[in-house]
């Protein structure tokens, strides 16, 4: 897999604006790591995106994933795949979001 960098949580909701973007330009510029990552996939060909999170949570260690979508993405679409936490688990989905308003599922291979 060809990693074309690392999303982190930079705090931004949870601490001081200032703070979170610190850590947004910190991370980017030394270490690749980015709030959220943009990716242009070729049409027609099988893409993956793996996601998995590791970290603390009131001094208990964690680790969810890592959980992989693949899908084959259409010339005239734009896709959005998101990670996020739900409950006390992860979840990755794909989505079409050519017109923005709508999040139309993709049917792919999500597996874990």
């Amino acid at each position: 897999m060809d990693v074309r960098g690392t999303v982190v949580d930079s705090g931004r909701g949870k601490v001081f604006g200032w703070i979170a973007k610190l850590n947004e330009v910190t991370n980017s510029a030394a270490v690749k790591h980015f709030p959220q990552l943009e990716v242009q996939a070729d049409a027609d060909q099988p893409f993956e995106v793996s996601g998995y999170a590791s970290g603390e949570r009131i001094g208990s260690p964690y680790r969810c994933g890592p959980l992989k979508s693949t899908f084959i993405p259409e010339s005239t679409k734009v896709y959005l795949v998101e990670f996020q936490f739900v409950d006390s688990r992860c979840e990755q989905h794909v989505y079409d979001i050519t017109q923005p308003q709508e999040r139309i599922p993709v049917i792919g291979s999500p597996s874990t």
